[in-house]
């Protein structure tokens, strides 16, 4: 039995003042009750705070009946949640067929029966709580998806309950790093780490999602994104240089003040989810190697590129840095990208 703290409400639509006694009579000592004498009053009073849980309705009313009511009530996006059942004396198969067309859950027949009354407002009252209970949690996973998954992806493995690995062209891939990030973890608590990064990569996350581009995963101290992916971008090479630049610029504005290097390249990549018991959208190919390669190569405070895809970026400031020796590629060429106004040191 329910609390009077936690008691459910039962709307008791009638305009028989005797039935309307036996029902309350039935129910007080489980539930709260609410009265409306005619369709009209329970239509306003189905708005009232708080709504009721459940709806007992007379079919047999004057100028609305219980059949128009229930009707209403299930037209109305605020209201059609609410399980109605039908308390009636008409009791032909084509009158229990009408009221379950209208959107009844149930149809007790008078004279009332207390257990029959009780027992399958129960029954209805927990299957909407059930209901509700799966609501909240499919909101859970769903609140949960968008976080581990770009938007894309999430939307696809709702549709299909995968997401198909691929190879896509043209992608640019942004890799950001933190400079002296293990060194900040030997002097502080793990709080205090914990804390920055959080910060931190609450600021990356934005700044990506300004410049269109997809979170894919943080890997420690470092942000993973990709431009052009799974949503189509213009330019992915400079929307990513961008992003890079505006996080460059900000980071240092972060607590004690961060610098971060970044590494931008774009080709050709493999996309698509890995684990069972863990989604993980994840990015494979050469295109992600080198994108890694250039992080590590870079200045603190500015945007690594080979130099063949830096000349497609006019109007940056862009420093040639020479042939820079990268893991599995040999001496490549590289360009440096800074912001226009130097972030602080």
């Amino acid at each position: 039995m329910n609390g009077p703290e936690t008691k459910k409400l039962i709307l008791l639509v009638d305009d028989t003042p005797e039935n309307v006694q036996v029902a309350h009579a039935i129910l007080k000592d489980t539930y709260k009750t609410r009265v409306a004498t005619s369709g009209a009053k329970a239509l306003e009073l189905v708005k009232s705070v708080p709504p009721p849980d459940l709806i007992l309705l007379d079919v047999v009313m004057p100028e609305m009946d219980g059949y128009e009511v229930c009707t209403k009530l299930k037209s109305d996006p605020a209201t059609r949640d609410i399980p109605v059942i039908f308390l009636t004396a008409k009791t032909e198969a084509e009158d229990e067929t009408r009221g379950f067309e209208a959107g009844a859950v149930d149809y007790i027949h008078k004279p009332f029966s207390p257990p029959v009354v009780l027992a399958r407002v129960a029954t209805h009252v927990m299957l909407r709580e059930a209901r509700e209970q799966l609501a909240r949690e499919k909101r859970m996973v769903d609140h949960l998806l968008d976080n581990m998954l770009p938007g894309a992806a999430v939307t696809e493995i709702k549709a299909t309950g995968k997401v198909a690995p691929r190879r896509y062209e043209n992608v640019a891939v942004l890799f950001v790093d933190l400079v002296g990030f293990t060194g900040y973890c030997d002097q502080h608590s793990a709080e205090v780490v914990i804390g920055s990064l959080s910060e931190l990569f609450i600021l990356f996350e934005e700044s990506a999602r300004r410049n269109g581009l997809e979170k894919i995963k943080t890997i420690g101290d470092a942000f993973l994104a990709t431009a052009g992916l799974l949503e189509p971008l213009a330019d992915p090479l400079r929307s990513a240089v961008n992003c890079a630049l505006e996080i460059v610029e900000s980071a240092p504005r972060i607590g004690q003040g961060w610098r971060v290097r970044a590494g931008v390249h774009q080709g050709a990549v493999m996309a698509g989810i890995v684990g069972r018991e863990r989604y993980q959208f994840d990015i494979w190919g050469d295109t992600v190697n080198v994108a890694a390669r250039l992080t590590s190569a870079a200045s603190p405070g500015t945007v690594g590129l080979t130099e063949s895809q830096g000349q497609f970026l006019s109007g940056l400031t862009i420093t040639l840095r020479g042939a820079v020796e990268l893991k599995g590629k040999g001496a490549v060429p590289v360009v440096e990208v800074a912001p226009a106004t130097a972030p602080a040191a």
